[in-house]
């Protein structure tokens, strides 16, 4: 179950920086994801978007585009000229859309605001004002954004953080990748949702915030250093001085590595803390989406066993 959830969350982060556009029922039923897309559905984090997706492939045969599909008392059905008339499921033929809304909900909530704001959308479908939160005597205002790398929204978005709240208030929250190069927060904190957040029946859980607003996620970190030293206190892993959020199952991955103090740890060990199948447990494909910081700190052989490189074994000790 926590694979399933850190696999979805992941996605989930992908599809919220995409554009307004729906995702097109295929995409989602040939993207290898399918239980992925299913449980984001069951959650209620994607919805029906508009209309019915043009050029379906028939699901029957995969040999070609279905010519016409019509809504019958009992289901949709499309047509097909090799197989004829068959039965469609709803997500079959319905286009998909993240429900942003239900993401800024679940987010409030996880922060304890929903009950004492209400979230205030302030740059329409990317930036929104969620509350307020103290921390060690000190208000901070909590936004949340998206598509911040958007070159036709960065300005805008600027120009509403720098008015909403004095300098350095701030924390905003977003799943944009490499944030900090393409916007200026008005120096604000950045934080990456993958970093303080986990993925739950309910919604969002958040975990480790604290880190960052007391400034030890990323305290005395040296332009050039590249190691795990933050990868308990705020699950990063450094690369030449750059921040990479660690999602929550590369962090359990890179955490057994670890506890193996260097030695080579067996794929079988690796998949009993991930929860996943020996067989699927693979470590390019567990950091696929990390694909640098696995190349900087995991080392291989062919024969199933990982290991920390052992220049970075006693990183965490500092």
């Amino acid at each position: 179950m926590q694979a399933r959830n850190d696999i979805a969350f992941g996605l989930l982060c992908g599809l919220v920086e995409e554009s307004e556009e729906s995702l097109h029922p295929d995409a989602a039923r040939y993207s290898g994801q399918m239980d992925a897309y299913r449980h984001l559905l069951d959650l209620g984090a994607l919805g029906a978007g508009d209309g019915v997706g043009s050029s379906i492939l028939c699901p029957w045969c995969g040999m070609g585009d279905l010519e016409g599909i019509r809504f019958e008392q009992g289901g949709r059905q499309g047509y097909c000229t090799d197989c004829g008339w068959v039965d469609l499921a709803s997500d079959q033929v319905t286009r998909l859309r993240v429900d942003i809304t239900r993401i800024v909900r679940w987010l409030a909530s996880a922060l304890g605001l929903a009950g004492r704001y209400q979230h205030e959308e302030l740059v329409p479908t990317a930036l929104w004002r969620l509350g307020e939160i103290e921390h060690r005597r000190k208000r901070r205002i909590i936004f949340f954004g998206r598509r911040l790398n958007d070159p036709a929204l960065t300005p805008i978005i600027e120009h509403r953080l720098r008015t909403a709240c004095a300098p350095g208030c701030g924390v905003l929250i977003t799943t944009t990748p490499d944030v900090a190069q393409a916007i200026q927060a008005a120096g604000h904190l950045v934080v990456p949702l993958r970093a303080v957040a986990h993925l739950r029946k309910a919604g969002f859980v958040i975990e480790n915030l604290d880190a960052y607003l007391d400034g030890s996620a990323g305290i005395g970190e040296r332009d050039s250093e590249t190691s795990l030293r933050l990868m308990h206190s705020g699950r990063i892993a450094l690369i030449d001085g750059e921040r990479h959020a660690l999602s929550p199952q590369v962090y359990r991955f890179l955490s057994v590595l670890a506890q193996g103090g260097g030695d080579p740890v067996h794929k079988r060990t690796i998949a009993d803390a991930l929860e996943i199948d020996v067989d699927k447990c693979k470590g390019a494909d567990i950091c696929k989406r990390h694909k640098a910081v696995y190349r900087t700190f995991v080392a291989h052989d062919n024969d199933g066993h990982y290991w920390l490189k052992p220049e970075f074994v006693n990183d965490q000790r500092r």
